[in-house]
């Protein structure tokens, strides 16, 4: 008798809750085609039920909340000439982003793992974001010759303002534990204990014609002081001298990217102490590494995402993204993180640097 097949998410009532759970251990819960069709069905069903009071989304207690799109199976549709589907995986997870910003019934994320990416574009739209102990959350995007998409443009400049959604959309940061809730990544930090002891439990008991404000006063009663930030870069990011040197270098919106290199490499060999020195080098070491033509676009986006909408954010995306799949940077960005493994910059080198003034002109 055949075992049959482990399916990539659960859904799963709970009390009067909906609990989506992710669960691809051995891909990091990463995004396929099939699992955002799951989500689409899964949100929308919630949505009708009359009897369901609330959505939660959470990893399956195996490290990772959802490290992201499953860029590694895109990588194979664009070497198969599968354009379509390529660009469809995309159009499709914009889509889930969109749904996932007007749902109606209140909704949060737990982010008991890595949350990277499209995973971030999972969350990032609930207005009860819960991050733990385990949370390390970045857009890493640039790394792999494409820009911190859905709707990342939008939600990083409304959740932790401009500045810091640069420094964070460039550099790739990881921002770990509690340091999400001091940037406005989360909303509340509790650990993984508390979540299932307290949390959890108040969340089962919400009634019908629960509020946002009502899953907010689930997560905060797990909430405690004691929780403390990592010792890292990001801490040194909720600081009040790293927020204004944040400002100071990636919210200079007369900086051209080449100024922003210039200014950090300045500050990390004028720096007074390790922490601010630990905090530069690592930005100028991420630059370094990255694709250009992504950083490219992803600060020209990043500026021009300033006081627009969602729906502008989501659209562009659509627009963008064809133009970055098909060509080189991203196939040899998916190939040297995630299947040689040698690390980025790839062997052969980035393709040469695009304007992004050729990206733009075409939206």
């Amino acid at each position: 008798m055949s075992t049959p097949p482990h399916p990539p998410l659960r859904v799963e009532r709970r009390g009067n809750a909906q609990f989506i759970v992710l669960d691809r251990p051995r891909a990091r819960n990463a995004l396929t085609s099939d699992v955002i069709e799951r989500l689409h069905r899964a949100y929308a069903a919630g949505e009708d039920n009359a009897t369901l009071c609330a959505h939660v989304i959470l990893g399956a207690n195996s490290g990772t909340f959802c490290a992201g799109g499953d860029v590694r199976a895109v990588r194979e549709m664009v070497l198969k000439n599968e354009r379509d589907a390529a660009v469809g995986f995309f159009s499709r997870e914009f889509a889930l982003n969109a749904r996932l910003a007007t749902l109606t019934k209140p909704s949060a994320c737990v982010w008991n793992g890595s949350v990277m990416g499209g995973g971030a574009g999972l969350s990032c739209y609930a207005p009860v974001r819960v991050s733990t102990e385990k949370t390390v959350f970045a857009m890493p995007e640039c790394a792999i010759g494409l820009w911190p998409d859905v709707g990342a443009s939008w939600f990083l400049r409304r959740l932790c303002g401009g500045a810091t959604g640069t420094w964070l959309a460039l550099t790739g940061a990881r921002v770990r534990g509690k340091a999400c809730k001091a940037l406005g990544l989360s909303t509340h930090h509790v650990t993984c204990e508390s979540w299932d002891a307290v949390c959890e439990p108040m969340v089962r008991a919400l009634t019908v014609g629960a509020s946002a404000e009502d899953l907010a006063a689930c997560a905060a009663a797990g909430e405690t002081s004691a929780d403390a930030a990592e010792d890292g870069c990001d801490e040194y990011a909720t600081t009040a001298r790293g927020k204004r040197a944040i400002e100071e270098v990636f919210g200079d919106e007369s900086l051209s990217l080449s100024g922003i290199t210039s200014e950090i490499a300045r500050r990390r060999d004028a720096a007074t102490d390790d922490v601010e020195r630990r905090f530069f080098a690592e930005s100028a070491e991420s630059l370094a590494k990255a694709c250009p033509t992504s950083l490219e676009v992803t600060l020209e986006l990043m500026r021009r995402a300033r006081g627009k909408s969602l729906e502008w954010s989501l659209a562009t995306d659509n627009a963008l993204i064809s133009q970055f799949i098909f060509a080189d940077d991203f196939k040899r960005g998916v190939d040297a993180v995630l299947i040689t493994k040698v690390g980025v910059p790839p062997p052969e080198g980035w393709a040469p640097t695009r304007s992004p003034a050729s990206f733009f002109s075409r939206l």
